[in-house]
């Protein structure tokens, strides 16, 4: 199990919130819109697939895990949404069920406004709406960014390469937050085949696991296992 990395929930750090967000919010105050602010655990499900869409989540701090599953129980990670996300917007404005299922994979922080609300803010701010419609579309180009690297590779390996890429996009030490079995679900693979793999990259020296990191030592060799 790769192991978790301890957070204390009264240290969690805010990033900078984008244009878009900070103007919602902003609009929030301006029309006395009520929102609570919550701490969430790891392994807290915010909302589930199937729930009705009773509001969305502004992640404040911290990152949750956004997937889907199948009627035989199969689980597909979407996507990691990170500090600074929009969580359930997409159901909330369609006035459905919630279409996926979002769990804190680390202790968050998140601000949630009720649907009603949220709808008559758009209703009755030019500016809020236009922040919320910026939003929803960043919410779909990064899905479909995610697909795309989900399922075009060929090769489970070539999956697992280039999530291990996108992980270290920022530094080549990954901190290891997530067992092998939800590491299968984001590259739609076998909890077996997960550990086969990083055995294998780490015995050809491609990256070493560490207990509490993995160190991509190899960044050119992983590079073009992403591509076969």
């Amino acid at each position: 199990m790769l192991s978790a990395q301890h957070v204390e929930t009264d240290k969690l750090s805010e990033k900078p919130l984008s244009g878009d967000l900070q103007l919602l919010l902003d609009q929030c105050h301006a029309s006395h819109v009520r929102y609570l602010d919550s701490v969430h655990r790891r392994g807290k499900v915010l909302f589930s697939e199937g729930e009705s869409a009773r509001g969305v989540y502004l992640l404040r701090a911290g990152r949750a895990a956004v997937s889907i599953s199948s009627s035989e129980g199969r689980v597909i990670t979407l996507r990691m949404a990170h500090a600074g996300g929009v969580l359930g917007l997409n159901s909330v404005l369609r006035s459905s069920a919630y279409d996926t299922t979002v769990k804190a994979i680390e202790p968050c922080r998140t601000d949630f406004i009720p649907r009603a609300d949220l709808l008559e803010l758009m209703g009755t701010s030019q500016a809020g709406a236009n922040a919320i419609l910026n939003l929803l579309s960043h919410e779909l180009d990064e899905l479909t960014a995610r697909t795309r690297s989900l399922l075009l590779p060929q090769t489970a390996s070539a999956r697992l390469a280039k999530l291990l890429l996108e992980w270290g996009r920022q530094s080549v030490r990954i901190d290891r937050i997530f067992t092998h079995e939800e590491i299968a679900q984001m590259i739609c693979s076998s909890r077996e085949t997960v550990t086969r793999l990083l055995a294998s990259l780490s015995r050809r020296k491609i990256i070493e696991v560490n207990s509490d990191s993995i160190h991509i030592r190899d960044y050119g060799t992983l590079q073009k296992i992403a591509l076969t």
